[in-house]
C-alpha cells in the first residue's frame, strides 16, 4: 500500500471517521469500512500479481541460463557453462552460443557474431 492512489485512499478513510456528517450525526463507518475494504483487496490483488511475476522472471531465468556440452571423463554432458573450467572440451553447432573463451580444435571455419559482447555489429571469421 505504498502509492499515490492508497495514501489518498488512506486519507479518505481517516477523514469518514474524524469528520461528521453535520447535524450532529456520528462518523461514516460504513464509508470507512467499505474503503478500508478496497484497500485491502487491492493490497492483496498487488501482493498475488507481484509475487506471479516474480516466479515467472526466477522461471525465465532459470531456462534462460546458459548451458553446453562439455566433454568430461570421456562422456559428453550437458552442464551448465558457468562452471566450466579452463582446460574442458566444448561442443558447439549452427546457433550456439558460445559460453566461454574457447579456442577452435577442429571444425569448418566459424563466424562470429560479436555484437552482444563487444556492443558491434562486426563480425569475425576464426580459422583451425
Amino acid at each position: 500500500m505504498w502509492n499515490p492512489l492508497s495514501w489518498v485512499m488512506e486519507a479518505v478513510a481517516v477523514m469518514a471517521i474524524v469528520l461528521a456528517n453535520g447535524g450532529g450525526e456520528g462518523p461514516d463507518w460504513q464509508d470507512f469500512v467499505g474503503i478500508i475494504c478496497l484497500l485491502i483487496i487491492n493490497s492483496t490483488i498487488s501482493f498475488i500479481e507481484e509475487n506471479n511475476a516474480g516466479n515467472a522472471a526466477a522461471a525465465l531465468m532459470a531456462r534462460l541460463a546458459p548451458k553446453t556440452k562439455v566433454l568430461r571423463d570421456g562422456q559428453w554432458q550437458e552442464t551448465d557453462a558457468a562452471i566450466l573450467v579452463p582446460g574442458d572440451i566444448i561442443s558447439i553447432k549452427l546457433g550456439d552460443i558460445i559460453p566461454a573463451d574457447a579456442r577452435l580444435l577442429e571444425g569448418d571455419p566459424l563466424k562470429i557474431d560479436q555484437a552482444s559482447a563487444l556492443l558491434d555489429s562486426d563480425k569475425s571469421q576464426l580459422n583451425n
